[in-house]
């Protein structure tokens, strides 16, 4: 499953084939289909598999414990630091690995949209979270904490869609300051 999240962020969920998945991952295509009756059944279990694992950062990241405003500040740096990895290793900006199969596959099988949907709502869980605590400390002002939440987490999917199209990582490090400018964040309201 790891190699299959993997290879499908690299490329894509069309670019990868089983056979591609098995060689990397050391496995008999026939192993493959004992455990897993398709492709598609693989990315949605590679998928939560990752968030899974991806979980325990998240928990650190957005902790209850930090400042709110220094929460959503520390995931930019984590996005920015991941990104850069990526790029470093591969030699490209790879974006969003649940919205690469999304984009990809949502119109052409329901489980995979159903699931890119669920983990992004629960990814916006943290960020609804983090919205709510800092206005409620009086850190920023908003008339809805869900609209403002949609609103910031598609800001930072498309973010991270564009720098993986234009191969550019200046668009995630400029996310802290955007993320600041779309809550109406000061100098004297942030702490980051």
């Amino acid at each position: 499953m790891e190699t299959a999240i993997e290879l499908i962020w690299q490329s894509s969920y069309d670019g990868v084939g089983v056979s591609d998945i098995c060689k990397k991952a050391k496995v008999n295509k026939g192993s493959f289909y004992h455990f897993f009756p398709s492709k598609e059944v693989l990315a949605i279990e590679a998928m939560e598999e990752h968030w899974k694992c991806v979980q325990p950062m998240l928990d650190q990241v957005f902790s209850p414990q930090k400042d709110p405003v220094e929460r959503l500040m520390d995931y930019c740096d984590h996005s920015l630091q991941k990104q850069i990895e990526k790029k470093e290793e591969l030699g490209y900006v790879c974006g969003c690995p649940f919205t690469t199969v999304g984009m990809e596959k949502c119109g052409q099988s329901e489980a995979i949209r159903q699931t890119v949907e669920k983990l992004f709502g629960q990814m916006k869980k943290y960020f609804a979270s983090a919205i709510k605590d800092a206005a409620d400390e009086g850190m920023i002002s908003v008339k809805s904490v869900p609209k403002k939440t949609n609103e910031l987490y598609t800001f930072y999917l498309g973010a991270l869609t564009q720098a993986r199209i234009t191969n550019d990582l200046q668009i995630v490090s400029n996310l802290k300051q955007e993320f600041k400018d779309l809550l109406g964040i000061t100098k004297e309201t942030a702490k980051a």
